[in-house]
């Protein structure tokens, strides 16, 4: 079996969409784990794909086509490395 590809999609959100923006970002199935966070982005998702296109799909299909979302940044992990 092929591992999946995973991918962090850090967001910047319009101020007071948070609550709305996690709810539908929730009901991604390929979205593992979302975090509110402090700093330069306010939502980040990590993503688990079975390929590249299926990234793309998710992204611009349907995470850049959520309403609040102003911005986002995407992070394909190439090696994850346990500690």
């Amino acid at each position: 079996m092929a591992k999946k590809i995973q991918a962090y999609v850090l967001m910047k959100i319009e101020i007071g969409r948070t609550d709305e923006v996690v709810k539908q970002l929730s009901t991604i199935n390929e979205a593992t784990r979302v975090a509110v966070t402090t700093g330069v982005y306010d939502v980040i998702a990590l993503l688990e794909v079975e390929d590249l296109e299926a990234l793309y799909d998710i992204t611009v299909h349907r995470i850049h086509s959520i309403p609040g979302i102003k911005e986002t940044s995407t992070a394909v992990v190439e090696k994850l490395i346990s500690v």
